[in-house]
């Protein structure tokens, strides 16, 4: 069988060029297998062989939000256990990251949350969900996405799960356009991504980074080629 290679799926051809002198942004879905060993190696290859230089972000506090999906308790109460599983994953994959030609600075999530302009910038978005209608469809999407994703994990669901999955999802979601449009301080061109971002941080981009900053954070998504489908996201602190 071939070698398991990871490749760019979607990009403008003419950006390619501009990569060797460029910054891009990496970041980490702590959990996910595609940011674990041979997935994980094969994409600081790519990011070696392509970019200038590079900042990671590990999305590891976020993931509260998912690990509460999967259990009983409310989102705050996985905090310390999701700042848990960013430290294990740093010391499980220190190795690798730090193969990086040019690695500027690891951020984690909770730079973001403790952002001084974090709260301005998620009621702004709240704003905008509440006036644009093509806005707050994008955030129904992708909550919607979440959701069916979240059914077809637990067959035995009733309606208040459905209720409470929604209410989640929109918190994950809403998190993670806030810190986009904070991750313009990092001056990085392009942003480095498996699969492709849902619709709602899409439309985040549109509204409120490329109409000011159109050179700053632009999709490259990323794939892999001779594998076996991946597995579900895996936190080792709940196991």
């Amino acid at each position: 069988m071939a070698a398991m290679k990871c490749f760019i799926r979607f990009i403008d051809e003419s950006e390619r060029k501009n990569f060797n002198q460029s910054r891009c942004m990496f970041s980490i879905s702590v959990g996910q297998q595609s940011h674990e060993g041979e997935f994980f190696s094969k994409t600081i290859d790519l990011i070696n062989a392509n970019f200038k230089s590079c900042v990671m972000i590990v999305d590891d506090s976020l993931q509260r939000h998912t690990m509460a999906l999967e259990h009983s308790q409310d989102a705050d109460y996985f905090y310390n256990i999701s700042i848990r599983e960013g430290d294990l994953w740093l010391e499980r994959n220190r190795t690798v990251f730090e193969r990086l030609n040019s690695l500027e600075k690891v951020v984690r999530w909770d730079y973001w949350l403790k952002h001084k302009e974090f709260n301005a910038r998620k009621a702004i978005i709240e704003s905008m969900i509440a006036t644009n209608a093509a806005y707050a469809e994008a955030f129904n999407v992708s909550i919607q996405d979440f959701v069916e994703k979240y059914r077809k994990r637990n067959n035995n669901i009733n309606n208040a799960d459905i209720d409470r999955a929604k209410k989640l999802s929109y918190d994950f979601v809403l998190e993670e356009c806030t810190a986009l449009c904070l991750w313009t301080e990092l001056e990085c061109n392009y942003e480095v991504y498996h699969g492709l971002h849902n619709e709602a941080m899409r439309m985040t981009k549109e509204i409120f980074i490329f109409p000011n900053r159109p050179n700053l954070l632009k999709a490259v998504t990323l794939g892999f080629r001779n594998y076996k489908q991946l597995e579900r996201q895996k936190f080792y602190c709940l196991e």
